[in-house]
This record gives structure tokens, C-alpha cells and sequence, in this order.
């Protein structure tokens, strides 16, 4: 089939259906955000939590996400009911995720340090968990919604788009309003009341998002594909589920690979905050300026990246991605620790880290479009080896490198505050600049041998559009022997 006749295919999946789906992603998109960027700076700069113990809560509930993330993929795969496999799940995680989400930003007065992490730890937990009851079922759709190769980049297109104008948009909301500078606090961010109000916020639209998404694709169950075997949850059978799926070599290189350059991406936005606020000294209102710009970034990479997967197909794409970062990302950092940069304050600072930051957000959202399409894609080479459908199992590692980002990336940001002995409750400019360097080296160069590792994995995966047609239509001829018998 040729590239003009794919383009005029008609989508399977009308248009409505596609942006309650994706609307559902806002949910993730101000859980993510609120992790990565606000997470580790309230517990340790705003609370005083050494950064050690901060990025080992963060840890902690990664720990436990990576066995409940395949563990809900797996029994969602064989579950049974009136709703389907998916949705019972999607329901279930409505209210106690916004509850886990609102108490994690909110401990009582007079905790020590351990009662500080044991508080973060454990709602970091009970969050991560409530969200993978919600994202696991969801990213399941994709494979379940649609066969087509590039229909499904399309809808992680439209899913990318909304978590991150959910987490555009919550960072706005964050700067404009609860983190503005008080007579108290020059600096709003420090302020510990203002994260009460800031987490409210968050915890109604999570709700409002997890439950549009549920009650608009509830339509569709009727559809959905099944299960051919369903079998009771076990141990024994969780065990075979996971076991199957790291057989699949093309799916195993492309979640380590995934893995590397999410976590450099989790990293820098930990960071993010630090090198904004302490190395290039911006106000919360200049925060604010660079929050609108990177609204551009995911339009730009859920516009293009589509059409250009169409033409390069998928793994030629993501490498590109891939090495493009590498040589864009460090750039700013380098530029100051080598004396290129302006100077603090200075007119141009804000629209140079305006521009570089909008050209790496557009990678990253790109990278994680078609990273999930070809897991997508995966899922069907398995049904024809393994003879099961596994979304659950697969798309797990969607919500596993994901929430890596912001896990791993937070546990390594949290020891490098340490090493490098970043002060507590500093304010901008009292910062020794020894201290700076240190934070410029391991945010700029430091992160990016994260990505370089992960173009050898990148290169191993081996499905390409012509094998997944192949595989589609060996699948379609196997369904029509079985029904003839």
C-alpha cells in the first residue's frame, strides 16, 4: 500500500472518541508535572528533607510500581465483567487518586525527618498505585482501538498532547497563582502554605480527567478486543505473563532504551527548578513567561511527528530524536560554565533558554509518541507468537518508564544535591558558585550520557511497518481458520 493511499485511509476511531480518550491523559500530565518539577524541592528545600532521603521516597514508591505496574496489566489482560477488561479498572482509581494526591502535599505540622519521608513515601506510593489502576487499562486502548500502523501514532499523539497541556497548564496555574511572591516570601515557592491550595487543584481536575476519559470511551467496550483464553489471576500465571513479554526482543530493547532517555528527561526536570531558580536566577513571573512559550513544544511534535513516522517509519525516527537531543540538550549549561551565555538578568537570557527549552520538550514529547506507538505494535507480533493479547502487560511499560522519569530521575537528583552539598532553604543568588558549577556540570553534560546509552538498545528493535502489515495479516488469516472451525 502506498504512503498517499494510507494517508486517505478513514480512522477507525471517530474523532469524539479520540479526544475524551486523550483528554485522560491530563490526569497523568499534572501528576507527572507535580512529581517531577514540584515533588522533591516542597520536601526538601520548602520542608528542609535532606535531598537523600527525598529522592529515596521518590524511589521507594518506583520499587513498588515496578511489580503493580505489569501486576494490573496482567489481571486487566484476563479480567472479566459486564464492562469489559479495562474499565472497571479506569473507575476504580477515580477517587482514590485525587485523596492520595491532596494528602501528599499536605503532612502534619512537627514530623521529623523520618516521619517526613515516611509520609512522602507512603502517598507517593498510594498515588503511583491509584494512577496505575487508571493508566495501565488506558494505554491498553491503544492496541485495542485500533490496528492501524499509523492510526495509533496518531492517538499517543493526541494522548501526549493533552497530558502536556495538562502539565503546562497546572505549572502555570502553580506560578500565576499559589507560588506568586508574598512579604513573607520573595520567593513563592518557598511558601509551605501555598502547596495546600496548589494540591486541591490538582486533585479536582485529576478526577475531572480520569472520569471523562472512563465515562466517554465506555461506548466502545462492546468492541474492545478479548481476551481468546482468559484465565484466573495467579501467581503462577502473573509469572508467565511477565515472562512472555521479556521474550519479546523488539519490546525489551525498546523499554531499556526508553528507559535511559526518560530517566535523563526526569532528571532534567527535577533539576529543572533548581537550575531555573539558582543558576539562571529567573523570578517565579519569568517561570511563568517560560511555562507559556513551552506551550508551542507538544503542538510541534503531536503536528509532525505523524506525518514524519509516515515517511521514515518509526525506529528510523526515534534515533534521529535521540541523537538530536544528545547534541541540543547540554548546550545552555556548557555555554555558561564556558563563559558564552549572557549574564543573570541580562535581556536575552530568558528568550535563548525559551528557545533551546521549546526545541528539547518538542524531542522528548516526540520520543514518547513513537516510543508508544511501537510498543503498540508490539503487542500484535506477540498475539502471533504467543497467541495471547497482552496490552496490559505490554503498555505497562509505558506508565513504568514514565513514572521512571520522575522515580530513578528523582533518586538521582536527590544524591546530587547532596554530593555537590546544595543548601536548604537557599534563597536565589546565595548560592556559592562552586555550588553552581557543580549543579551546571551534572544537569548539563552529566544527563546526556543517559541518552547516548540508549541509542545501542534503540537500534535493536527490529519491527518495522512492512513486518507489522505482515504480522496483521497472518493474525486476520488465523482468526478466520478458527472461526471456520
Amino acid at each position: 500500500m502506498s504512503d498517499k493511499s494510507r494517508r486517505r485511509a478513514p480512522p477507525q476511531v471517530p474523532r469524539g472518541t479520540r479526544l475524551v480518550y486523550g483528554f485522560g491523559s491530563v490526569a497523568e500530565g499534572i501528576k507527572n508535572t507535580a512529581f517531577s518539577v514540584f515533588l522533591l524541592f516542597y520536601f526538601s528545600q520548602v520542608l528542609g528533607l535532606p535531598g537523600t532521603l527525598a529522592g529515596g521516597a521518590i524511589f521507594l514508591a518506583l520499587c513498588v510500581d515496578a511489580v503493580t505496574d505489569p501486576l494490573i496489566g496482567s489481571i486487566s489482560d484476563n479480567f472479566v465483567s459486564k464492562i469489559g477488561r479495562r474499565h472497571p479498572f479506569m473507575y476504580a482509581a477515580a477517587i482514590p487518586m485525587p485523596l492520595c494526591f491532596y494528602w501528599l502535599f499536605n503532612p502534619p505540622a512537627g514530623l521529623g525527618h523520618w516521619g517526613l519521608f515516611a509520609w512522602m513515601a507512603g502517598f507517593a506510593i498510594g498515588v503511583r498505585f491509584s494512577m496505575t489502576l487508571f493508566s495501565i487499562p488506558t494505554a491498553a486502548l491503544i492496541a485495542e482501538l485500533t490496528n492501524d500502523y499509523d492510526e495509533r501514532t496518531t492517538l499517543v499523539s493526541i494522548r501526549s498532547l493533552f497530558g502536556w497541556m495538562g502539565g503546562l497548564g497546572i505549572s502555570q496555574l502553580a506560578y500565576l497563582v499559589f507560588f506568586v511572591p508574598s512579604e513573607n516570601f520573595a520567593d513563592g515557592l518557598l511558601d509551605p502554605s501555598a502547596y495546600g491550595g496548589f494540591a486541591a487543584a490538582c486533585a479536582v481536575l485529576i478526577f475531572i480527567a480520569i472520569i471523562v476519559c472512563s465515562v466517554g470511551t465506555h461506548h466502545t467496550i462492546p468492541r474492545l478486543k478479548t481476551q481468546p483464553n482468559p484465565t484466573p489471576f495467579s501467581w503462577a500465571q502473573f509469572v508467565s505473563d511477565v515472562s512472555q513479554v521479556l521474550h519479546n526482543h523488539s519490546y525489551v530493547n525498546l523499554m531499556i532504551a526508553s528507559f535511559f532517555i526518560f530517566v535523563a528527561a526526569g532528571f532534567n526536570d527535577v533539576m529543572g527548578l533548581y537550575v531555573n531558580t539558582y543558576f539562571w536566577e529567573f523570578t517565579t513571573q519569568q517561570l511563568a513567561m517560560l511555562v507559556w512559550a513551552l506551550f508551542l513544544a507538544p503542538l510541534l511534535a503531536v503536528s509532525l511527528t505523524p506525518a514524519i513516522t509516515r515517511r521514515f517509519d518509526k525506529k528510523r525516527t526515534m534515533i534521529t530524536l535521540a541523537a538530536i537531543a544528545i547534541a541540543v540538550g547540554p548546550l545552555p549549561v556548557i555555554g555558561r560554565l564556558v563563559g558564552v551565555m549572557p549574564e543573570n538578568g541580562a535581556p536575552m537570557l530568558l528568550p535563548l533558554i525559551v528557545a533551546h527549552a521549546t526545541v528539547i520538550i518538542t524531542l522528548v514529547v516526540a520520543i514518547g509518541i513513537v516510543y508508544a506507538s511501537m510498543i503498540a505494535d508490539t503487542v500484535d507480533e506477540n498475539e502471533l507468537l504467543n497467541g495471547r493479547r497482552q496490552e496490559g502487560v505490554f503498555m505497562a511499560a509505558i506508565t513504568f518508564v514514565i513514572k521512571a522519569t520522575s522515580g530513578v530521575g528523582g533518586f538521582i537528583a536527590g544524591i546530587a544535591l547532596d554530593v555537590i552539598a546544595f543548601p536548604t532553604q537557599a534563597a536565589p543568588g546565595a548560592v556559592p558558585p562552586e555550588t553552581l558549577f557543580g549543579l551546571g556540570l551534572v544537569v548539563g553534560p552529566g544527563s546526556t550520557l543517559l541518552i547516548v546509552v540508549s541509542l545501542f538498545f534503540m537500534a535493536r528493535y527490529r519491527l518495522t511497518r512492512e513486518r507489522h502489515t505482515e504480522i496483521l495479516e497472518e493474525l486476520e488469516t488465523r482468526r478466520q481458520l478458527a472461526a471456520a472451525d
